[in-house]
């Protein structure tokens, strides 16, 4: 075996840590770093022989002397090095293993020599009791500063926080980051085994080397204490709150020179007290797609791995399982107790197995925790032990609060919590705040309680053990119902409605409990319709599909024909035509509403319904039947009498108009109902209509100044709507700016770099919030600006992707463009016959559709496909490219006349007539009053240059 001691008087320093061989102490800066004998004595004699392997063996024999033990104990006790040391994916490597032989350390050290330790040394002291922390403390740094501050200042500091979210560990770490600090030592009173207050001074003098003789144990060891510079770390006071009070004050007042530090779940009350909340660790956002190094940066995953890999030696953090992770931190709520209790089990189930396991919290709670004091053996048990502690009312109103599935106001809770005459439930409340049963959030005007996850699957259980459940869930569903009506119906519905998302853990959570029982279907109908105008306005689509789908198939015959019906036909009319496209599930749907409002004489819902339908057959490329359903719109409107309907029809009367060609009209609409949104910021749009018109009647405006040869107004509308579209935060406007007015225009503008911005971020939006046909549109973007600069295999391999999905879904207004694009790409790689075939359907569906806004460069496209066939053709190009002028003139949009100008220029030119090809093109050129700068006029400029020379 190695000879170490004559090593023994120097100090070993590597990355942060500070070895005192003498002192066999290990530091991290100036903190002590906790570890036992058999631990310190493994390190010290790896270090001492630093890149060498240092056999188990060797190992066993040093820490262990003339004692049999098995190999186990050495691998315990590296393990809890590798642990102290901080070791895992994000740190380096200090010990590294070889399987069968031994250890060794591989780290660079510097080695400085020592003096023998002094007796005042707090290291070579040992004043204190503090049992050892092997287990590094994860995600608590800006915590422990914040209390080491607090103790700095004042002389009683209390941790609170809920049930397992690491009081005692933080209390210890900070203890003995202190040691240096505190001449006579730090000491821990454990309160957990004491069931009476009159047994604390009995539980002080056992922790305390103090000796004295007094009838009084308490004022006797306050006297004792007088002159001693100690820290006292209370552990567990929440049972014996009252009794640590007064204990703590009689010491505090007795003696100066002590510093208390309590962990408790629910503050002191004591003159003095500074209170330290621990919060939950902080996890990942709920995004996907996340890797180790997205997660890693994040507390609540940093623990999962470490205990994970200390269950399973090969674990790691990678593609495939970082964001499983990252998910079950988040549904643990950042627990450190249930994310450790979660990691224990990934040798059983892994991560993935795990992951689909944890939205059953409630076999978490049975997760035995060995090693633990029996009161956090399980999450239960520590529930238990809090819940045992509470009054009988305060344990009923713990048990109600269970049925809330996510955050609540003071006043739900007041409403669901049946009234009890021994004592009313706000201030109950408070007090379960108080015991850290329950969060608050007070960062809005309207405090919002929370229980974590793990607390509130405790209490459903609870209430399910009572029979409380369904009675609790009623009132609940009645309450939500009330407020959301409210909501949709106040004078600021914008903001009510976009703050009531706050409420849809609770819709949820109530809607699950009433569909899965015809018994109580009536009540979920009800609560959907309610929540109809949040998930609209909140651009949650998808989930309106779902709960609206539900909703009606659970209908009673007695209430087909009802208000609800017609509210759920709406709201699934236009979740689904945004999400799954323009389907005949969408067109029954919005039909039913519009014919249920007229039998209800509810013009305002017939009013909505009808709108939908407008925007249905805009999309449709049905624009014969949206000037009829525009018409309807303004018949409508003018019975309803209100500014605000009267604003929303003139921004799709606009779209009906410029759609079909008429420029001058849809620009003159759309500006009136833009002024009336920009003068009443306020107006309710997306829960009251389905859609933000203030953002569709940009969209038209900077449409309209693309077509009208405005093209530096266009980019200054484009981003207009844009910047509306993201303030709004909705998802289904900012698609539609984007769409609309971002991609599409910037394409044509042929402004590659905001193009690709554009596009970018609709795709992002659109997969995001599953809207499908926004996502698929973006696609078909992309592969046209793919084309554009030159990749022809990809443009066309996503033209045709996008083309197949709006094909289905039956998106004529940009199947059809699409169509003409990729006829263009055809021809310009040789493939006439496709290219043809592509164009003259293109051509044939626009005509079809009565879709004029397009059919200018519908006949452009076209042409530009005959100039590059060489076949021979009924018409000729040059005749489609002077219909395509002559059209665009009529609708006086010049951009396309300038596009097609240009084109028969160039032929015309070929064909030797280059002063008719000089006439026409200056003629265009000069109607121009802006846009100078743009590609469309440069390329112009050039052809003109050209025929001049």
């Amino acid at each position: 075996m190695p000879e170490y001691s004559s090593k023994s008087e120097r100090t070993y320093l590597f990355g942060p840590f500070r070895l005192s061989a003498s002192k066999r102490t290990l530091f991290e800066g100036d903190r002590v770093v906790r570890l036992g004998s058999k631990a310190i004595e493994i390190l010290i004699a790896l270090v001492e022989h630093a890149g060498e392997l240092v056999g188990k063996n060797q190992l066993v024999e040093l820490a262990w002397p003339d004692t049999h033990v098995v190999d186990a104990n050495l691998t315990v006790q590296v393990a809890a090095l590798r642990r102290a040391l901080g070791e895992d994916e994000t740190a380096n490597q200090y010990i590294v293993n070889s399987p069968g032989r031994g250890y060794r350390f591989v780290a660079p050290i510097r080695i400085l020599d020592e003096e023998q330790p002094a007796e005042d040394d707090p290291a070579a002291r040992q004043a204190h009791n503090l049992p050892a922390q092997i287990v590094r403390l994860v995600g608590r740094n800006d915590v422990l500063e914040a209390m080491k501050h607090k103790l700095a200042e004042g002389r009683l500091v209390s941790v609170v926080g809920p049930p397992g979210v690491g009081k005692t560990s933080v209390a210890l770490r900070l203890a003995e980051s202190l040691l240096p600090q505190f001449k006579h030592g730090v000491w821990l009173v454990d309160l957990a085994s004491i069931t009476s207050p009159s047994l604390i001074p009995s539980a002080l003098t056992s922790a305390l080397p103090t000796e004295f003789r007094s009838n009084d144990v308490l004022s006797g060891l306050a006297a004792a204490l007088r002159y001693k510079n100690m820290l006292l770390v209370f552990d567990n006071c929440e049972h014996l709150v009252d009794g640590a009070a007064a204990a703590i004050t009689e010491l505090l007042r007795a003696a100066p020179g002590i510093r208390v530090l309590t962990t408790t779940r629910e503050p002191l009350r004591i003159e003095g007290e500074q209170v330290c909340r621990l919060p939950p660790l902080d996890v990942p956002p709920a995004t996907t797609g996340l890797g180790p190094k997205d997660v890693l940066g994040y507390p609540a995953v940093q623990l999962f791995v470490e205990r994970a890999a200390a269950i399973v030696n090969d674990f790691e953090l990678t593609d495939a399982n970082a964001d499983l992770a990252a998910q079950i931190c988040r549904r643990l709520d950042g627990n450190p107790l249930a994310i450790e209790m979660a990691a224990a089990r990934v040798d059983t189930f892994g991560v993935k197995g795990l992951a689909s396991r944890i939205d059953d919290r409630m076999h978490l709670l049975s997760e035995s925790h060995r090693g633990t004091p029996a009161r956090h053996r399980t999450i239960a048990a520590a529930l238990e032990w809090s819940y045992q502690l509470l009054s009988e009312r305060e344990r009923y109103v713990l048990r109600c609060l269970g049925i809330f599935a996510g955050s609540f106001t003071l006043d739900a809770a007041v409403a669901v919590v049946p009234v009890a005459e021994q004592g009313d439930t706000a201030s109950i409340l408070a007090d379960l705040v108080c015991k850290s049963l329950l969060s608050v959030d007070i960062g809005a005007d309207v405090a919002r309680f929370r229980l974590l996850e793990i607390t509130r699957a405790f209490a459903l259980a609870k209430l399910l053990e009572t029979s409380e459940r369904d009675e609790l869930a009623t009132r609940l569903a009645s309450c939500l119902a009330d407020a959301l009506r409210k909501c949709a119906a106040g004078p600021g519905r914008v903001q009510e409605l976009q703050a009531a998302i706050q409420e849809l853990d609770n819709v949820r959570g109530i809607l699950n409990w009433a569909f899965s029982s015809p018994a109580h279907a009536r009540t979920g109908v009800d609560l959907t319709a309610c929540a109809v105008p949040v998930w609209l306005e909140n651009g949650l689509l998808t989930e309106c599909t779902g709960w609206t789908t539900r909703a009606i198939d659970a209908l009673e015959p007695a209430e087909f024909g009802g208000r609800n019906e017609m509210i759920l036909k709406a709201a699934l009319g236009l979740s689904v035509m945004f999400t799954t496209g323009m389907t005949g599930l969408a067109r029954e749907a919005l039909d039913r509403s519009v014919v249920l409002a007229k039998a209800l004489s509810d013009r305002e819902w017939q009013l909505r319904a009808q709108m939908g339908l407008v925007v249905f057959f805009h999309r449709r490329g049905d624009l014969k039947s949206a000037l009829a359903a525009t018409e309807a719109v303004e018949a409508l409107t003018a019975t309803v009498e209100e500014p605000l309907a009267v604003a929303m029809t003139n921004s799709v009367k606009s779209a009906s108009l410029f759609l079909h060609g008429d420029h001058a009209q849809a620009l003159t609409f759309a500006h009136r109902a833009h002024e009336y949104f920009r003068t009443h910021t306020d107006a309710s749009q997306i829960g009251r209509w389905g859609l933000n018109h203030s953002v569709y009647a940009q969209c038209v405006i900077a449409r309209t100044y693309c077509h009208q040869g405005l093209l530096d107004r266009t980019v200054r509308a484009s981003i207009a709507a844009h910047s509306e579209a993201e303030a709004s935060g909705n998802p289904t406007s900012i698609c539609q700016a984007l769409s609309w007015c971002g991609a599409s225009l910037f394409l044509f503008l042929e402004q590659f770099e905001q193009a690709a911005t554009a596009i970018a971020r609709l795709q992002e939006v659109a997969h995001d919030n599953d809207l499908q046909s926004y996502y698929y549109s973006g696609v078909g973007f992309e592969g046209r600006m793919l084309s554009l600069t030159g990749d022809m295999e990809g443009g066309e391999r996503l033209l045709r992707r996008a083309l197949s999905w709006l094909s289905e879904a039956r998106y004529e207004n940009l199947y059809v463009p699409f169509l003409g694009h990729l006829a263009e790409l055809l021809a310009s790689d040789g493939r006439s016959d496709e290219a043809i075939l592509a164009s003259t359907e293109s051509l044939e569906r626009t005509r079809a559709c009565e879709m004029y806004w397009w059919l200018p460069e519908a006949l452009r496209t076209h042409a530009d496909v005959l100039a590059s066939s060489d076949g021979p053709h009924p018409r000729s190009a040059e005749d489609y490219l002077r219909d395509a002028i002559e059209l665009a003139q009529r609708q006086g949009a010049l951009a396309y006349e300038l596009r097609a100008a240009t084109r028969l220029a160039q032929l015309l030119d070929l064909d030797g007539r280059r002063k008719e090809a000089t006439s026409l093109l200056h003629g265009t050129m000069s109607k121009l009053t802006e846009g100078f700068s743009s590609t469309l006029f440069r390329r112009a400029r050039a052809v003109l240059d050209g025929l001049n020379e």
